[in-house]
């Protein structure tokens, strides 16, 4: 057998059978099979779509592992010689898959592909390209030109032989051979949700080249997700769910100093952002204190994540992740 197809279900059996439609009309010259890794099992809740694919590898992990977890039971589970990791809320517009694999087979080095992602109304989705444009996003600076050049300084813009090249790959479209995939060591368990693609590539650029190409596209539709702000300052930009990931990549990727020094931004800035506020406020002649709800809400998170430096420091084993009551700030 040719490809894997590994889907993580959390809720979202309507979206996978969309996505399998799509699969099934634009995947045609590959034998493949579905594995579908069901992290919030409901008794009837994937009838339709076992009826209309009835082929379909489903397994229940009987509670919410994770994300990396889901995909390396997928892993064991796989007979295919390529795996593609792809997201429930992603559809096919072409034959892509046959493109990418095409593209691994066309050159040994080439050992993982990710899709361009666009929206339904065929316009380019924002991404990281590389993992400096990531580690540069988690600080919060002042937007001065001092401070930029001095950020691009220590975090330069990476270049690579080919301009389809990367070391960073999206994880909702991610290509790559089990030999390799088991030979990087799978995806790491210790991330419950987020950065653990950008971590998996870490490992993988390792191996050989990541790449991109302009005819690998698909849809990835936008839907609600439980750990995405809606109330946004600049400030407080980051989720906390996906910051807490980053920051554990970081430290597995970069090391404790690297992971410190973005901890001393942010335990840096609270004093500062509240004497900021105080000064605004009384110059208004208002409470010192009134309209402070972003100075609360990211003294919070920093509280919070301060509160997983010790498992990020000495990489305590474990998925890591925030709880219901931490995900309200």
């Amino acid at each position: 057998m040719t490809l894997s197809i590994v889907l993580v279900n959390y809720k979202s059996e309507s979206l996978i059978l969309d996505c399998l439609r799509s699969i099934s009309t634009h995947t045609i010259d590959i034998s493949y099979e579905v594995i579908v890794i069901d992290n919030s099992f409901e008794e009837g809740k994937n009838t339709d779509l076992l009826n209309e694919f009835p082929t379909t590898i489903w397994k229940d992990l009987g509670y919410n592992a994770g994300f990396s977890k889901a995909n390396n039971e997928g892993i064991n589970l796989a007979n295919g010689e390529f795996i593609l990791f792809l997201n429930a809320d992603t559809l096919l517009m072409d034959d892509s898959i046959e493109k990418a694999i095409n593209y691994l087979n066309s050159n040994r080095e080439n050992v993982a592909i990710s899709a361009i992602q666009i929206n339904v109304d065929g316009n380019l989705l924002p991404y990281f390209r590389t993992q400096n444009e990531i580690r540069k996003q988690l600080f919060i600076l002042p937007n001065s030109k001092i401070v930029n050049r001095l950020v691009d300084f220590f975090l330069p813009k990476e270049s690579f032989e080919s301009p389809n090249e990367t070391n960073n790959l999206v994880g909702a479209f991610l290509l790559v051979s089990k030999k390799i995939a088991v030979q990087s060591g799978k995806w790491d368990e210790d991330f419950f949700l987020y950065a653990e693609d950008v971590e998996f590539s870490q490992r993988l650029s390792k191996i050989g080249k990541l790449l991109y190409f302009e005819d690998v596209k698909i849809v990835h539709l936008i839907h609600e997700n439980p750990y995405r702000n809606k109330k946004n300052s600049f400030v407080n930009r980051f989720n906390l769910q996906v910051q807490l990931s980053n920051l554990l990549w970081i430290r597995k990727s970069y090391g404790i100093l690297s992971y410190l020094i973005i901890m001393i931004n942010y335990w840096g800035l609270i004093p500062i952002f509240w004497i900021w506020k105080i000064i605004v406020n009384i110059l208004k002649g208002q409470s010192p204190i009134s309209d402070t709800f972003n100075q609360l809400t990211f003294t919070k998170k920093v509280y919070t994540l301060t509160k997983y430096l010790p498992k990020i420091i000495f990489l305590i084993k474990g998925p890591l992740k925030i709880t219901k009551e931490e995900n309200l700030i």
